[in-house]
């Protein structure tokens, strides 16, 4: 009961100190994630018993009543805090496992087609000179085994943009740069994991006193690189049995979302993923093979098999926010303070040298010979300093699995590193957007600012419906039909639960019905003439005749608004009641 009560305890004041050091970080624009490993490392057991250390040795200090009740707590209850802590790591798997599994969903075929080959060079060449560099540094300077040295340059060619992405779109930021970044950051995270699986299952067999040769080697790694591609493909076909598409309601036209097995991104949903994705890491790691790889076969396979809904049910709002809080306050926890040295300190300071110099050099170097314009030559390495997340989650990880064989100094060689990495990388980001966001505003002066309502002419259809969602399916068949998507049931589907959300009737008779996909890769609107008004839940109550359906990639969301704004300003400037001003609008369409 006494352990009992201490768990809950540790589980409580991690939450509220990451909580609240994101609260406070953000205020600070420092960055959130910054502020909850900052928060989980002043409520963790290593900070306090600093704090014991330092105390213990005042006189002043012991001879205080204060100071005897609460050795009194430290000595009893204390360790067993520690303890919680140290027993909270099965999450880091838990956690990980999912984050790689997400990653899946970006080796879409289509989407690994539209990289092209210029994001590809600059990717490989800054993962390898960052991987080469900082491995030879760990290595040979600083005297680090060499599979832990392969295993620091693995987890240094991670990068994370999420800062930068979140800037960009404060800044209001699009174009080439942005997507440039994403495509680089993408396959970044897929070499880096493929390399930090490698190496880290070599370091767990040469841990567990397994005879090594180049032959052995070469065979075990194939060996569980196959078993866990097979345990991947497992999970996945667990997956397409058990999510399983659902037809429209015909009674009320409404999708059937309550179902446990729904399509729909909904929390059923996420409690069947994550609970696969869980059983299949356990399977991995019980076996000892790469449970990352186990997971991005999986996340793949669906991405390119089965339902893209499968991933949305992953970004569900209230719940990954959570999970993303407990596993940076458990790393904040577990940063063992009192191992901190000057020797560690040149550690870190290596790192940060070695990794920012190979990330710039290299992708400088990959813009050069790429022949990329000037601009994001000089922007682009500014961008990829940034990291934590996968970076963070994997080093608790070797902490975890390599405890006895540096895994710890590995630990508290990055985590100092990430926190500066974040912030200077905030700050430097920031610089560089505002420079490019210059740049891209006198280049495109004179130019055309918005899309007019004549770009959509081209794409006009009158068509029958009996109700909004017939009007829906009937309008996705078009683009079908004229080759603009392929996955007819997930556009209806995903345009269908955003109508759950509100309806997209503007009034006067016009709907514009929306959603964001991979199926596209450039923003495509078709508009289409209803022969009879069908309801739609408008703000002034009248049927709609006039429906704009619009269709936008994932990456680009100003695009959907441009294309809105033309509608609604079209709207505003046309009275559109009565047949007249249809037949107006009809006219600047058909053009």
């Amino acid at each position: 009961m006494e352990f009992m009560k201490i768990q809950i305890l540790a589980i409580g004041m991690l939450i509220l100190g990451a909580y609240t050091g994101g609260v406070i970080a953000k205020k600070l624009n420092i960055g959130e994630t910054i502020g909850q490993i900052i928060g989980g490392m002043l409520i963790g057991p290593h900070f306090w018993t600093l704090i014991h250390d330092w105390a213990a040795k005042k006189e002043l200090l012991t001879s205080t009543l204060l100071f005897q009740k609460l050795e009194y707590v430290y000595t009893h209850g204390f360790h067993t805090y520690a303890e919680v802590i140290e027993e909270s790591h099965f999450f880091v798997f838990f956690f990980l496992g999912i984050i790689a599994f997400s990653l899946g969903e970006e080796l879409h075929f289509d989407r690994l087609k539209q990289v092209g080959i210029k994001p590809t060079i600059i990717c490989l060449i800054q993962a390898l000179l960052t991987w080469v560099m900082i491995t030879l540094v760990f290595w040979k300077a600083f005297n680090f085994p060499m599979i832990n040295s392969a295993i620091i340059g693995s987890i240094g060619i991670a990068t994370a943009p999420a800062l930068t992405f979140v800037l960009m779109n404060k800044l209001k930021v699009e174009g080439k740069l942005k997507n440039l970044l994403a495509n680089i950051v993408v396959l970044d995270d897929i070499i880096e994991v493929i390399f930090f699986s490698v190496f880290l299952g070599i370091a767990v067999m040469i841990q567990s006193g397994t005879h090594l040769s180049i032959g052995h080697l070469a065979f075990e790694v194939t060996k569980e690189l196959v078993l866990a591609v097979l345990v991947g493909v497992l999970i996945f076909f667990l997956l397409k049995f058990t999510v399983k598409p659902r037809g429209v309601n015909d009674e009320d036209g409404v999708i059937e979302v309550e179902s446990f097995y729904g399509p729909m991104p909904s929390i059923e949903l996420f409690f069947i993923v994550v609970g696969f994705v869980a059983v299949g890491s356990a399977i991995a790691l019980h076996f000892h093979l790469p449970f990352l790889v186990v997971a991005v076969v999986a996340g793949a396979l669906v991405s390119n098999y089965h339902f893209h809904a499968i991933f949305h049910s992953l970004q569900l709002g209230n719940i990954m926010p959570a999970l993303n809080l407990f596993f940076f306050a458990l790393i904040g926890a577990s940063v063992k303070l009192e191992t901190f040295s000057p020797e560690t300190f040149v550690f870190v300071l290596g790192y940060l040298f070695v990794r920012g110099g190979s990330k710039f050099l290299g992708t400088w170097f990959g813009c050069y010979i790429t022949e990329q314009e000037k601009e994001i030559t000089n922007s682009l390495p500014k961008l990829m300093l940034p990291q934590a997340g996968m970076a963070a989650v994997e080093t608790i990880l070797v902490a975890t699995v390599l405890k006895d064989s540096g895994g710890e100094l590995i630990f508290n060689t990055i985590i100092p590193a990430l926190v500066v990495f974040e912030i200077g990388g905030a700050w430097l980001s920031e610089k560089t957007l505002i420079s490019w966001k210059n740049f891209i505003g006198s280049k495109s002066s004179g130019k055309k600012e918005h899309f007019s309502i004549e770009d959509i002419v081209g794409n006009v259809w009158e068509f029958k419906a009996e109700n909004k969602n017939n009007a829906i399916e009937s309008l996705s068949e078009h683009l079908k039909g004229k080759g603009i998507i392929k996955d007819l049931h997930e556009i209806s589907h995903a345009i269908l639960a955003r109508e759950k959300l509100a309806s997209t009737a503007l009034g006067k008779g016009v709907a514009i019905p929306h959603c964001r996909t991979g199926e596209v890769d450039k923003t495509t609107c078709v508009c289409g003439f209803l022969e009879k008004p069908v309801e739609w839940g408008s703000p002034d109550g009248k049927p709609v005749d006039i429906v704009f359906l619009v269709i936008t990639p994932k990456d680009k969301p100003q695009e959907y608004l441009q294309f809105v704004r033309a509608i609604i300003n079209t709207v505003k400037d046309l009275s559109l009641e009565g047949e007249v001003n249809h037949s107006l609008l009809r006219n600047i369409l058909v053009g």
